[in-house]
């Protein structure tokens, strides 16, 4: 099945597209190759094009400084983002592929990526068109975000085989681990910026002088 089919059998009919994705051999390389990483693509390619060349909300950038640096900030944010989203997606396959047998599901690593690779499928998509929207881009991501956790919540019972009575409380360890973890890497990567950003900005400040 192509890319495209997937993603959009996914989003459109995904109690039907967990069934087959159960059921198809895999790899976690081929997981990540073949759909994670060409779709991670997507909102570096919104934001290039977006902020870098279109200059679509620049102005929020204006106060620290840093609008004018156009497309070379836009491409190094996504690409931030870009590594940043694929390591999360390992962390939380590992970390699904862990608790699962405690929700009396299976414990396979290529089961685990399979869930949480094809539930981000909203995230990517909505990466894409947000940053063409302003503030309505917003709503857009968060729509995706709560799509990502109904996508984890029909999809565990076909691929981790975890009963229908332990899937809500599956799901709900999930994402309670998940926002954990973009908590502290939002500060982790907020602080590098802001020490990168404002640290240029102080020493081109000092070598003016």
């Amino acid at each position: 099945m192509s890319l495209v089919d997937r993603a959009k059998n996914i989003l459109l009919n995904p109690k039907a597209e967990w069934e087959v994705i159960a059921k198809e051999g895999a790899t976690v390389g081929g997981l990540f190759t073949g759909y994670a990483i060409p779709l991670s693509v997507l909102p570096i390619v919104g934001s290039i094009v977006a902020l870098g060349l279109l200059g679509i909300g620049a102005g929020a950038l204006a106060p620290m400084g840093i609008a004018s640096a156009g497309i070379g900030i836009a491409a190094g944010m996504a690409a931030v983002g870009f590594f940043i989203g694929l390591i999360m997606l390992y962390v939380m396959s590992l970390i699904v592929n862990a608790v699962s047998p405690s929700f009396n599901g299976k414990s396979d690593m290529v089961s685990a990526t399979k869930l949480m690779a094809y539930a981000s499928t909203p995230s990517w998509v909505a990466g894409l068109i947000a940053p063409f929207l302003g503030p309505v881009g917003g709503f857009i991501s968060i729509a995706a975000i709560a799509y990502v956790v109904y996508l984890i919540y029909t999809g565990i019972g076909p691929v981790m085989e975890a009963p229908a009575d332990k899937v809500a409380g599956f799901t709900v360890v999930i994402i309670l681990i998940y926002i954990v973890l973009s908590m502290v890497l939002t500060m982790f990567i907020g602080g590098m910026l802001i020490a990168t950003f404002f640290g240029g900005a102080m020493m081109a400040g000092a070598a003016s002088m």
